[in-house]
């Protein structure tokens, strides 16, 4: 039975707004005519456009709210469109529920339309999953249906891992919606749940900014410079959040070097000493000010101005920690390495946990001196560090610059301090392999095995440098076989130790170039030794074979050839070639047989041929000569007829099966044969002679 879907409005369940604006009220009464009329689709328009005016204006947000519930209930009981009528309820429960300040609308209200949305999803299958709700969120945003989509993103919150998506997902629409405090309370909820993204908190600075909580917005600006580089945009915002600050408050001072320090880091150093000085004017015993205005001639390249601001902060507070190390870093800048290293001294005395110093100091150690002085420095004047991570720190920025003679300095200065930390070795061994001194390499590798057995890591290097070695040799190899110095070709293959098949197919290939096919063969097959299941390797053996005219083994490597690879077409048409040859190697010996009246060894050659090869006429030729000899005349004239049938040029044939016919007294088909060969191109001797007269006289066995 089709269960229709009440229409359903719910004017009287909100609170009233006030209509106000002249296009508002232009958008308002159109989507107040169009409602009433029926006209659903256009009515959501015009609410839309009312709300996009005034986003605050409960009137237009419930004129919206019903038009989207009838357009939903038309949708499901005339069209039965579930999918665009569930559509249409999320979006009347998103302008309920989640648009505005705070929800006036009645319990029973807001059940009895979920009710209507989900028996549309049970007529469309909907998955009710937090994943699935995201996805269908996903879809409808792309679709442009903002609304339903921020009402899915909200039914995602169940999943921890679909929180923040979901969060800043509905702050976007928000905002696209115009409504900022929402867009903002959105972006707050989804920072809660990912505190450290950088995007987020940028986005939710930038509302914030619009919303004109200055004091947030700021705090928000301020988290992202610490994470990314000066951002312009964001120097920009804070540029003129604090000129109005410093406009309803010219007498702040801490505004006033906030001002400056934002001018400072857009590069406006004039402007920024300008707020710097009023700010110390305003406020002499600023200490800050003072710090900010050192850093200003210091990122200008003055140095002694700023150590002398720098010193007036230390006059009064001899134990600042941030003058003291800005005052090193200055001295630094103007290659006073000697006071640098006193006043980081001093700040690491200070601050024994500080970090900045004791880095900046040994990079200008590192920057001043040679590696060798590096490590007796370090080792006399900083005996309480962790020595052996200070070298090898320096060694990875030395590795990385490709100052490998320096890098393997400061890598075996990390191990004679420490021995237990197998990085160490393998970048010492990888930056001795880059230096060429690849022995030295695996020497050091073979040391860390020894410690470290299980590392992988140790093992994969070792593997990787070996390649790297056998790849060098071959390279080797190559440039002597372009060169065809095959000799001296054969010497780097054989420094290739284990040989492997590549290295073996080397040297045979060498000896091939230098006509010794007895050792390319020898090298051939043990190349194929090792890898057995390759029919290139077959094949190769097969020619070499062939050129030694050992006919019969290379048939037989390249029936092996083809059983590996039967697709090796190579190797299908040169067996045939083998076959053909192996064939004709048997019949000269049949014939020379033949000749020498060595019946017994031509004719067994003769029945072997022919078993394969069935057309081969000169082996039927020899075989009637030998059965005549043997007085078989049947079996000669059998022999005949197929030899000249299957080769013209033997007419002779028709001779002889003549002359045996003759014998066998069969008159009549000598006579044909005769007349046949007396007719034939033949030469005119003796044989066509006698075949004329013999005709003549069996011309009466004619019919």
């Amino acid at each position: 039975m089709k269960r229709n879907l009440a229409k359903f409005f719910i004017i009287t369940a909100l609170i009233s707004g006030s209509v106000a604006y002249a296009d508002f009220k232009e958008h308002y009464d159109l989507g107040q005519h169009y409602l009433s009329s029926y006209q659903y689709s256009g009515a959501i328009t015009e609410f839309k456009n009312a709300l996009r005016i005034n986003y605050l204006d409960n009137s237009a947000r419930i004129g919206l709210i019903n038009s989207y519930i009838s357009r939903a209930t038309y949708y499901a009981n005339t069209e039965n469109n579930y999918q665009k009528a569930a559509d249409d309820y999320r979006s009347a429960l998103f302008y309920i529920l989640y648009y505005p300040q705070k929800n006036n609308t009645a319990a029973q209200s807001i059940q009895q339309i979920k009710s209507y949305l989900n028996i549309c999803q049970n007529k469309t299958n909907f998955k009710n999953t937090a994943q699935n709700h995201y996805d269908t969120a996903k879809q409808l945003r792309a679709e442009g249906n903002f609304a339903a989509a921020a009402y899915e993103f909200n039914q995602a919150l169940g999943n921890r891992d679909l929180q923040k998506q979901s969060f800043e997902q509905v702050g976007d629409i928000m905002k696209l919606l115009g409504n900022k405090e929402k867009a903002a309370e959105y972006y707050r909820k989804a920072i809660a749940v990912a505190p450290t993204d950088i995007d987020l908190r940028m986005s939710y600075a930038k509302m914030l900014d619009s919303l004109g909580n200055e004091d947030a917005a700021v705090n928000e600006y301020n988290y992202v410079l610490s994470k990314i580089k000066d951002d312009k945009d964001i120097l920009y915002s804070l540029e003129r959040i604090y000129k109005k600050k410093l406009e309803r408050h010219p007498q702040n001072a801490d505004i006033t070097a906030n001002l400056g320090a934002i001018m400072q880091k857009q590069g406006k150093f004039d402007d920024a000493l300008m707020f710097y000085q009023k700010s110390e004017y305003l406020n002499p015993s600023n200490i800050n000010t003072r710090l900010n205005v050192g850093t200003l001639y210091q990122q200008k390249g003055d140095y002694k101005t700023a150590i002398k601001a720098y010193d007036s902060v230390l006059t009064v507070e001899p134990n600042n920690i941030n003058a003291n190390l800005y005052k090193a870093q200055a001295y630094a800048g103007m290659g006073s390495t000697k006071e640098a290293l006193d006043n980081y001294k001093k700040v690491m005395a200070l601050d024994p946990t500080n970090i900045e110093a004791p880095a900046q100091m040994l990079d200008l150690l590192k920057g001043n001196m040679t590696t060798p002085q590096f490590v007796e420095y370090v080792k006399k004047n900083m005996p309480s560090s962790n020595s052996s991570e200070l070298f090898y720190s320096y060694a990875l920025d030395l590795h990385k610059q490709n100052k490998l003679t320096d890098a393997i300095t400061m890598y075996q200065e990390s191990l004679k301090e420490n021995s237990q930390n197998p990085e160490v070795y393998i970048n010492l061994a990888l930056a001795q392999n880059q230096s060429k001194q690849t022995d030295l390499a695996l020497k050091t590798l073979s040391t860390a095995q020894a410690k470290f057995p299980t590392n992988e890591q140790i093992k994969t290097v070792i593997k990787d440098i070996n390649t790297e070695l056998i790849n060098n040799k071959f390279a080797n190899a190559a440039k002597f076989v372009e060169a065809k110095d095959f000799k001296n070709a054969i010497i780097e293959y054989q420094k290739i130790d284990p040989a492997n098949a590549d290295s073996l197919l080397g040297i045979a290939s060498c000896y091939q170039g230098l006509n010794d096919n007895k050792k390319a063969i020898e090298y051939y097959k043990k190349a194929f030794e090792l890898k057995p299941t390759s029919s290139d390797i077959a094949y190769y053996i097969a020619v070499i074979y062939s050129e030694e005219n050992d006919w019969d083994s290379a048939k037989a490597y390249l029936t092996k050839s083809l059983s590996l690879n039967k697709n090796n077409e190579q190797a299908k048409t040169f067996l045939k070639s083998v076959n053909e040859q192996i064939l004709l190697v048997k019949l000269n010996k049949a014939i020379e047989a033949y000749d020498t009246e060595k019946y017994e060894i031509s004719m067994p050659l003769l029945n072997e041929i022919l078993s394969v090869d069935k057309n081969n006429s000169y082996a039927y030729y020899y075989r009637g000569m030998i059965n005549d000899i043997q007085e078989k005349r049947l079996e000669a004239i059998d022999d005949f007829k197929k030899a000249y049938e299957l080769n013209k040029d033997f007419e002779i044939a028709n001779y002889l099966i003549a002359v045996d016919y003759d014998t066998l007294s069969n008159h009549k088909e000598a006579y044909k044969y005769y007349t046949r060969y007396s007719n034939s191109s033949a030469k005119d001797d003796e044989y066509k002679q006698y075949a004329k007269s013999r005709a003549e006289e069996l011309k009466e066995y004619a019919n």
